[in-house]
């Protein structure tokens, strides 16, 4: 029965290490890269049992599983990105696992049970990424455009997007970050004379019915209440590919559809979406 449970514990905590690093680097890998990566490392883990595989407690031994950890969990496309994935996975471990046994020490409990282990990792992982997400904003804060590339549907499309904090619109469902876009750039794929600062339910299934399947199954729609009404309004999304900032590819992006028009810039961002 320990065995189960020690097996159990570590697949869940290097399943939210690994979650956790994909969230910090925007890498975006999928559920089957993060539980293959937590599966080889339980492997490890369980290794640790048997006295005999002392080969397998040195250095090159441990080094060769963190990097075959983060060749299979996650995405790169060159050894700098692979560089990039394998120290932040190593820095993301040490942070992770130090403040774990802190909050432990911290609490004095002797008696550890495998659900509080996983709390506390669970908190540590939340804390990381908000000191993470603290610092890298502070370091695009003075940055003000960026000229971004949008796939969608396999299609690369140019435009350049305004860093602005107060877009902090997402997916209510999914909770993935939205990018307002003018409805010019996605020209291709909507139907003309439509007002897209305005939407309600019937104008979204007019819309729908107007569109290529492949386009409509990508629809979301994003509800968002201004500062100065209570009157909640929405706004028709299309889940894109995933965008193209300064070489770094982020997924889980929705592009929000908007008539404003500005000479300078015909999109618009979060920062903390590129942090």
């Amino acid at each position: 029965m320990y065995l189960d449970i020690y097996i159990i514990e570590n697949l869940l905590i290097n399943y939210i290490i690994i979650s956790c690093t994909s969230v910090l680097i925007k890498n975006p890998n999928g559920f089957i890269r993060k539980i293959i990566g937590a599966i080889i490392g339980t492997i490890y883990s369980v290794i640790y049992l048997f006295p005999r595989m002392h080969f397998f407690y040195t250095l090159p031994s441990k080094t060769i599983f963190i990097i075959t950890i983060g060749l299979i969990s996650f995405i790169y496309t060159d050894r700098k990105g692979l560089l990039k994935v394998l120290t932040s996975f190593i820095l993301v471990n040490i942070f992770i696992c130090g403040s774990t046994y802190f909050i432990i020490y911290f609490t004095g409990i002797s008696d550890l049970k495998i659900s509080f282990i996983i709390i506390c990792t669970y908190i540590s992982c939340q804390l990381l990424k908000k000191i993470y997400s603290d610092i890298t904003l502070i370091n695009h804060i003075k940055e003000f455009t960026k000229d971004i590339t949008i796939s969608l549907l396999g299609e690369e499309l140019k435009c350049v997007a305004l860093l602005d904090s107060g877009n902090l619109l997402k997916d209510p469902i999914s909770k993935s970050d939205v990018i307002m876009v003018n409805s010019n750039i996605l020209k291709k794929y909507l139907p003309e004379n439509y007002n897209y600062e305005s939407v309600d339910i019937l104008l979204t299934e007019k819309i729908i019915n107007n569109l290529s399947e492949d386009i409509s199954a990508r629809v979301r729609i994003i509800p968002y209440n201004h500062a100065t009404s209570s009157k909640t309004s929405m706004i028709l999304g299309v889940k894109a590919d995933y965008i193209l900032v300064d070489n770094k590819k982020i997924g889980n992006i929705i592009l929000g559809i908007s008539n404003f028009t500005d000479e300078n810039y015909n999109a618009i961002l979060n920062p903390s979406i590129i942090c």
